[in-house]
């Protein structure tokens, strides 16, 4: 997956987000819908990524611990592939 398309991929959802939590309140159902879509779609991507960058599963949550894994979050971030 190219790293723009991982981005682009990455903010829609929280844009999405921004602009249904602006809107008036519904039912709770639908805004635990929306969250749980958001996190199920973040999930795909990074997994899409993951694959496409060589990361093994334990590497790519080593990338989202801040300080610690920065070698594997600059490759599952920015490497071009």
């Amino acid at each position: 997956m190219n790293r723009y398309l991982f981005w682009a991929l990455i903010i829609l959802p929280w844009i999405v987000l921004a602009v249904y939590l602006s809107r008036p309140k519904d039912d709770p159902r639908v805004t635990a819908f929306i969250l749980v879509s958001l996190v199920i779609h973040l999930g795909i991507i990074f997994n899409i990524r993951r694959n496409a960058v060589g990361l093994t599963v334990a590497e790519t949550l080593k990338a989202f611990v801040p300080l610690w894994g920065t070698k594997e979050f600059k490759r599952l971030y920015f490497q071009k592939v």
